[in-house]
Parts: structure tokens; C-alpha cells; sequence
């Protein structure tokens, strides 16, 4: 009896510290104490892709570790479809900021697909791989305007984007702002 109770007690502290992500930011630092929550990194990289997700570890408070994953691994898991990886905790961190991915009877999914191949337009003026795929929303060619990068900093905290991941809250953050008209032209408008 001892023995059982002994394993169930530490499997409830296992999950309290899996589930102990807040997913906050506060003052560029991220708020969560132990978990994971989701990012992505916006440039030219090195694989011939625009973005690189991540999943992103905490241990108490500090973040220990990004793990690339792909687009799908990310969604799924961000949506509580898969565990967080090596625990069987499923949570849908999509929900935390009012996105749908998934949708229900009532309510229209977000579409998240749409959102992640937006993001390339906060960096670029034009894809810079494929020409014909329209133009982004940064006032310069390569990277945002000294104005757009500011922003960017003060809305997200993410000041580099070839080293940063936007991640915790600001990924949140983002994801629904590039689906945004009104947002896109305010950003669109800084020079």
C-alpha cells in the first residue's frame, strides 16, 4: 500500500512540474517555472527554410533548451493532439490564447497553416526564395526597417532574428497578428 501511494505521489509532482508553464512573458523574461511552450525562429536558414519551430524546455523558470520540430509535430502538440515530448501530458496551448486550430460545430478553425506561411512577410519586402510568392510587409529587403525592428522588440521581445525564437506568449502573440489586417498595415506603415 505504502509502495503504491509512494508512485502516485510522485507521478502527481511529475505532472504539476510538467504543467507548470504559464506560457507568460513579463519584461523579456519568460514567467513559466518547469515545461515546455512553442516558438518559432525567422530568417534564412541554414536547412533552405524561412522559419525553424521549436519546441521550447523550461527547468524553474529558465530556459534550458529549443528543439527543432516540424510544422506538424508543433501543431499537434500545441494543440494537445500529442504528448509533450518524453511525458504523456497532452495540453492544448493553442487554447490558452483563444486560438481554435481544430474548430468545433460552433466556432471556424484558425488557420494555423496560413499564420506559420505568413511569417517569412515580417522579415522580407519579397520571398526571398521564390519570387513569385508575393510580397512581405517589411519595409526593407532583408530585414525590417530600424522602426519595424523596434516594434518588433517592444511588442515581443525579440531583438535578433536569425539568433531569437519568438516563443512563450510572443509566438502566441504573433501567430494572431499576422492574421490581422489591421495589424499588417500598422506594421506595413512603419518606415
Amino acid at each position: 500500500m505504502f509502495e503504491s501511494a509512494k508512485y502516485l505521489i510522485l507521478a502527481v509532482l511529475t505532472c504539476l512540474c510538467l504543467t507548470g508553464s504559464t506560457n507568460e512573458y513579463e519584461n523579456g523574461s519568460p514567467v513559466s517555472s518547469n515545461g515546455i511552450s512553442l516558438g518559432v525562429k525567422i530568417g534564412i536558414l541554414p536547412t533552405g527554410g524561412l522559419q525553424q519551430t521549436a519546441l521550447v524546455h523550461y527547468r524553474r523558470g529558465r530556459r534550458t533548451s529549443i528543439q527543432p520540430v516540424t510544422r506538424e509535430r508543433l501543431i499537434k502538440v500545441g494543440a494537445g493532439k500529442w504528448p509533450a515530448p518524453k511525458t504523456m501530458y497532452f495540453h492544448d496551448y493553442f487554447a490558452d490564447y483563444d486560438i481554435n486550430v481544430f474548430g468545433t460545430d460552433s466556432t471556424a478553425a484558425f488557420d494555423i497553416n496560413a499564420a506559420l506561411d505568413s511569417l517569412w512577410k515580417v522579415r522580407f519586402s519579397a520571398h526571398p526564395l521564390k519570387g513569385g510568392k508575393g510580397k512581405g510587409w517589411s519595409q526593407g529587403e532583408y530585414r525590417p526597417t530600424e522602426k519595424q525592428r523596434a516594434y518588433i522588440y517592444n511588442r515581443y521581445g525579440v531583438r535578433g532574428y536569425d539568433q531569437d525564437y519568438f516563443a512563450d506568449s510572443s509566438f502566441f502573440k504573433l501567430i494572431k497578428d499576422v492574421m490581422n489586417r489591421d495589424w499588417i498595415e500598422h506594421y506595413k506603415s512603419l518606415r
